[in-house]
């Protein structure tokens, strides 16, 4: 019979008819092996007739098995009169075979080009097995995907978008995919959009790889798509020394070598697990929760919504995240890290975290400690650590004293290396301040809208100086406690030192022009200065808030991130 369409292009461009009466339906048929020309041949089917070579028929068999796995279709072998009939005539050049659709329960008869010698090369991967499983998608009810016919004229459509009108998604079409070029190789299976449409017509065969299995590649697989009823099952693509893709979604495409897209996975089937090559490979995990293996190369990993194991084995390994380094929570160390968020992914042999707003090296080893979202005192330990603050404010106190620690930016976190002692190197995420034995005392907020570089910019505007570490402490334990930037200038404005630096009973033009020159190092600008100016002349602004406006200028920030950049040293005020 024939269907309506779906609504699904990858179905609709395919399915012509069917031996089913209706959609999913199981069937089971009869194929025989012509020894003479049909009676009711035409002349084309008539003209050079041979019956099928033991090799020809042998691969017939494995293409009628290739279909069989994927659907609900069920063959059997008879002497004569099956409902598929394969034979072979001449063809010239025209095509290298042709093929009938099913039509009301009549016979259908199929045969490929005795006139070219492509049908009798029958190795997997090249293109006479190719051609039987083309013709006997015909025979069970597929169409070409394009308006193309060996024949000539037009065909019905509709067709496949000209980007997957090719032998990567579809056995039934007359171009090649992007592998081809590069390995030669024509497919061994039907195409993924194939399984898809024959699946619709006769259901899935749910028995077929039901168990646990193992598909194991090489660099110069033929194309072919993978079909996986159940159980729990791995590509291995250890044998691969170029650098290879692995995607284990469903409907996606892996490469054995760059470029060849050679390996799908069918609709609604679940890969589990992945071995990568030892030319450095690319793993996407899926959502079910992978075990996946690197290679000798430098491996890099997607991992998935699921619960992932990944070990790197050699090279230097990355496992990708897809959100922000905050929606993860990191425990353990290094060398066998839990990394919880997208599930919980087990780590092992891991140099780089990558998240979608930093990285992470993992290469120095070391142990991960997490903060709250309270304001957390934590304690460096001894070796490489990893310390994720969390919201609040949050300080880290070190057992040596300051001048034993180098401390230095990185992104925006920041790394405190131990010079002397056994204190190693830390990475420190999301930690304001910094404590030491000796009594000293380190401010890493620095930021816009962070009290430790509102502090430290407010008090170099207002003064013309570089702060002194006392009164640095003083006022940032003032913003601390709730004082709000504004008021801390309202003190600084009120100071003998600033009327010394900016003189006294200064109008309001003449007030914003030294603000200018002291703390951009320029004159005022016509609509900078007038907006200020005029902001004080009709009271929408005081004098405090223009000092701290202009002291939080993106253009004071950048004139003073190099003074501060690697954070700065205060003293804690005691009062």
């Amino acid at each position: 019979m024939t269907f309506f369409t779906t609504g699904n292009n990858s179905i609709d461009a395919l399915v012509y008819s069917s031996w089913a009466s209706s959609p999913g339906k199981a069937v089971s048929l009869s194929y025989s092996f012509m020894s003479s020309a049909p009676s009711d041949g035409s002349a084309d089917d008539v003209n050079g007739f041979a019956a099928m070579s033991f090799a020809q028929q042998q691969a017939a068999r494995t293409a009628l098995a290739s279909w069989a796995a994927v659907a609900n279709v069920k063959f059997t072998e008879v002497l004569s009169g099956g409902d598929i009939q394969l034979g072979t005539n001449n063809q010239g050049n025209q095509s290298s075979g042709y093929a009938y659709l099913p039509n009301g329960g009549d016979p259908t008869y199929l045969f490929i080009n005795n006139a070219d010698n492509n049908n009798n090369v029958l190795t997997p991967g090249s293109f006479g097995p190719s051609v039987l499983i083309h013709e006997l998608g015909h025979t069970l009810g597929l169409k070409h995907p394009g308006n193309y016919n060996s024949t000539g004229g037009d065909i019905d459509g509709p067709f496949l978008p000209a980007a997957t009108d090719n032998l990567d998604y579809s056995q039934m079409s007359y171009n090649t995919g992007s592998g081809y070029p590069l390995n030669h190789k024509y497919g061994i299976t039907p195409a993924l959009y194939d399984i898809q449409a024959m699946q619709y017509l006769y259901g899935a065969n749910m028995s077929y790889h039901a168990g646990n299995d193992s598909y194991n590649f090489v660099q110069n697989s033929p194309l072919q798509c993978i079909w996986d009823a159940g159980g729990s099952d791995t590509f291995n693509f250890s044998a691969c020394t170029s650098a290879v893709t692995i995607n284990l979604n469903a409907g996606s495409f892996s490469s054995t070598a760059p470029g060849y897209n050679n390996i799908s996975i069918a609709y609604n089937v679940t890969i589990e697990g992945a071995v990568a090559g030892s030319g450095g490979s690319t793993i996407y995990a899926n959502g079910s929760g992978d075990v996946i293996t690197g290679g000798a190369g430098a491996d890099i990993i997607y991992e998935g919504a699921g619960s992932d194991t990944i070990t790197g084995n050699g090279g230097r390994d990355t496992v990708v995240f897809s959100g922000a380094y905050s929606h993860y929570v990191l425990t353990g160390n290094a060398a066998a890290l839990v990394v919880t968020g997208d599930g919980t992914d087990m780590l092992s042999g891991i140099e780089v975290l990558q998240f979608s707003d930093r990285s992470i090296d993992l290469s120095n080893g070391g142990q991960f400690i997490n903060g709250s979202a309270s304001d957390d005192k934590l304690v460096a330990g001894v070796g490489n650590e990893f310390i994720n603050a969390g919201a609040g404010l949050d300080s880290v106190s070190f057992s040596g004293a300051r001048s034993n620690y180098t401390v230095t930016a990185s992104g925006s976190d920041f790394i405190v290396t131990d010079n002397t002692g056994s204190g190693g190197q830390d990475t420190l995420i999301g930690v304001e301040r910094l404590t030491f034995a000796s009594g000293s005392s380190m401010a890493l907020d620095i930021g816009d809208h962070q009290v430790g570089g509102e502090a430290y910019r407010l008090y170099q505007a207002a003064f013309h100086r570089t702060p002194d570490s006392g009164g640095l402490g003083f006022w940032i334990r003032a913003l601390d406690m709730g004082y709000t930037l504004d008021q801390v200038a309202g003190y600084f404005l009120g100071s003998k030192e600033f009327s010394d630096a900016y003189g006294a009973n200064l109008s309001n033009a003449q007030f914003v022009t030294q603000l200018y020159r002291n703390i951009l190092d320029r004159e005022p600008d016509p609509g900078g200065g007038a907006f200020y100016t005029n902001n004080l002349e009709n009271g929408s602004a005081s004098r405090a808030a223009v000092l701290s406006a202009i002291s939080e200028s993106p253009e004071n920030q950048a004139h003073v991130i190099g003074s501060i950049s690697n954070g700065f040293d205060y003293t804690i005020y005691q009062g």
